[in-house]
């Protein structure tokens, strides 16, 4: 139950990572590349955790190396938010994204996937 848990979490945690990259590029970018910051930073990120992070992912990486890679996607991601003026979500990101790692990293790979 615990790694079912941990899973919908660290989905959870992926989907507001895009929100936060989203948020981040509105509140940091001035001017006309505004709104396409806003756009490519999330769709960034996406296709970044595509490459390398999903499961289906046909790079090569072991799955525990993916999810510490995934995690500092995050974790970036929770630094842009706090850089853009908001610490508080952005230390409960990364908070929830680190607690998160661990139960993943003490998964079996086989398992967590």
């Amino acid at each position: 139950m615990l790694t079912l848990t941990n899973l919908a979490l660290r989905f959870a945690l992926e989907i507001a990572g895009l929100v936060a990259a989203g948020y981040a590029a509105n509140t940091l970018v001035d001017g006309p590349l505004r709104w396409p910051a806003t756009v490519a930073a999330p769709v960034a990120l996406a296709v970044f955790w595509g490459l390398v992070v999903a499961p289906n992912a046909t790079n090569g990486l072991a799955p525990h190396t993916r999810e510490v890679i995934g995690s500092a996607a995050l974790l970036v991601a929770a630094a842009a938010v706090a850089l853009a003026g908001r610490p508080v979500p952005a230390a409960v990101l990364a908070g929830l994204v680190v607690a998160n790692t661990v139960v993943l990293l003490a998964t079996p790979a086989e398992v967590a996937r």
